[in-house]
């Protein structure tokens, strides 16, 4: 019986898939009114990373699927930080948690553009 092809050899995590864009969880400074003005989160090495919000661009809210059981309901932040990076965040109004909202973008996007 012959060795099967290295093609053919497949592990667990290369075969897995993984969600692209999901949240990831933020810990945010907000203000007097609730809204965001420095956020902190770890980077890919376990590093902290901390950010000041610039300027916030725009405020929206949605509530998805009031009607079922788990409803979700999420105000979002279309920010700058300082340095002019644009960052979207939102924070869970059910649970008061904060996440980041990434978007896929092409590994040469010009800058200032969404990631």
């Amino acid at each position: 019986m012959s060795a099967p092809h290295p093609q053919q050899r497949r592990t667990a995590a290369s075969t897995s898939l993984r969600a692209i864009g999901m949240p990831r969880g933020l810990l945010v400074r907000v203000d007097a009114d609730a809204r965001p003005v420095a956020i902190a989160r770890r980077d890919r090495r376990g590093a902290r990373d901390e950010a000041r919000v610039e300027q916030i661009e725009e405020i929206w809210r949605i509530a998805e699927a009031w009607w079922r059981e788990v409803s979700q309901a999420r105000t979002y932040y279309r920010v700058i930080l300082e340095g002019g990076r644009p960052l979207t965040l939102f924070r869970d109004d059910a649970t008061g948690a904060w996440f980041e909202q990434p978007y896929s973008a092409p590994q040469n996007a010009p800058e200032g553009a969404p990631r």
